[in-house]
């Protein structure tokens, strides 16, 4: 049993007058498209060479305040008729889309659970301020910060200032190194 196979050849002719062919074809089925669309957003129908007819839309309102009048005994029973009303279209109101809240961290029990960094100890407030300043702009919000006071030999006061609390020692190291990349060359881990 022989199989035959066929082939077809196109020259760059044809093939061009095909392709022309193609994309005519596109853009008429795209313009009738467009106009059935348009159609049905005036109001008309969607059926293209076909004659519109008319649609009619009622609305049966049964209003439960109202009372049904009872038939008479000898009087025959009367139909009701149907209160239409025109549709009324009420376009969807937009939801604002409100930012969620960012949480706050929630203070833990022991606040010194944990390993801290101690960046500096100094005995002026002022330079604790400013480093405090520094750190907020390393990203390390006041949230995050932790002004300790000791009492040193002569009756002098040391304030230590220190970020934290991370969960684990390696975590401490990161920040650790970064925090002497920033300047603050006297910085350690503290240990829970």
């Amino acid at each position: 049993m022989s199989r035959s196979y066929y082939v077809i050849e196109l020259t760059a002719r044809w093939l061009t007058i095909l392709l022309v062919v193609l994309a005519l074809l596109m853009v008429v089925a795209f313009c009738l498209g467009y106009v059935a669309a348009f159609s049905i957003h005036a109001g008309g129908t969607a059926v293209v060479g076909a004659s519109p007819t008319p649609v009619v839309m009622t609305e049966v309102v049964l209003d439960a305040t109202e009372e049904e009048p009872q038939p008479s005994p000898t009087a025959p029973a009367a139909t009701a008729t149907p209160r239409s009303k025109p549709p009324t279209a009420v376009p969807p109101t937009p939801v604002p889309a409100t930012p969620t809240p960012k949480p706050k961290p929630q203070p833990t029990e022991k606040p010194d659970d944990g390993f801290w960094v101690q960046v500096m100890a100094s005995s002026k407030e002022s330079t604790i301020a400013e480093a405090r300043t520094k750190l907020v702009g390393l990203g390390f919000d006041r949230d995050h910060q932790k002004v300790t006071r000791a009492e040193v030999a002569g009756g002098n006061e040391l304030l230590k200032l220190r970020v934290g609390p991370f969960p684990n020692r390696a975590s401490a190291d990161r920040v650790l190194q970064r925090m002497r990349a920033a300047d603050f060359s006297d910085a350690w881990v503290v240990v829970p």
